[in-house]
């Protein structure tokens, strides 16, 4: 990745977008009932485990994905959990429920490098690496791939990225105007930015 620019597209001027810091906002990402990730976090508050124990409405995972893991799920103050039926004790809250979570959200353009392994530029899709490499030294994820961008497009790729802790995104900011790419290195990749 060169020429690492950021990117300001017209939806951080709409609704749902509030602008925190010079390029980043703050948003809200929403979970739809069918979205398949799960982020779980065991629940340490004794009182609210207690209450979840005794509550008798606790039901077999509906999606494939709760189904496969065998998992029980029960929906409370607008919350879903989760429970495994061989470890009764311990109890998961859904991190990605309906109601959504405050993330924070920036924007890049970029050119990829095919010398790097990375693809064409008029490729529409964006090279694996080293974005998942950045996403992992940035504590990251991607929320957009700007699709019709991308298409248009012949020398830039555009990506949004998203962290809930917003020193993740004010660190990503760092690799703005530097060279990003992975370097072999014995029987290791490095990512280098530089």
């Amino acid at each position: 990745m060169k020429n690492i620019q950021i990117y300001y597209p017209k939806k951080y001027d709409g609704e749902g977008y509030t602008k925190v810091k010079d390029n980043i906002y703050k948003t809200v990402q929403i979970y739809e009932e069918n979205d398949t990730s799960l982020s779980l976090k065991g629940i340490t508050d004794e009182a609210l485990l207690e209450k979840l124990r005794s509550m008798a409405e606790w039901k077999q995972g509906e999606r494939e994905i709760e189904r496969d893991a065998g998992t029980l799920i029960i929906w409370y103050d607008g919350k879903k959990y989760y429970k495994y039926p061989d470890d009764e004790e311990t109890i998961y809250e859904n991190l990605h429920n309906a109601s959504g979570e405050a993330i924070y959200v920036t924007s890049f353009m970029f050119e990829q490098e095919p010398e790097f392994g990375e693809n064409e530029p008029f490729v529409t899709d964006i090279s694996q690496y080293p974005l998942e490499d950045i996403l992992d030294e940035f504590f990251c994820y991607v929320t957009d791939f700007y699709e019709d961008e991308n298409a248009d497009d012949k020398v830039y790729s555009y990506v949004e990225f998203a962290s809930e802790d917003i020193s993740d995104i004010e660190k990503l900011l760092s690799i703005v105007g530097k060279h990003v790419y992975n370097k072999e290195e014995g029987e290791y990749i490095k990512l280098v930015i530089e």
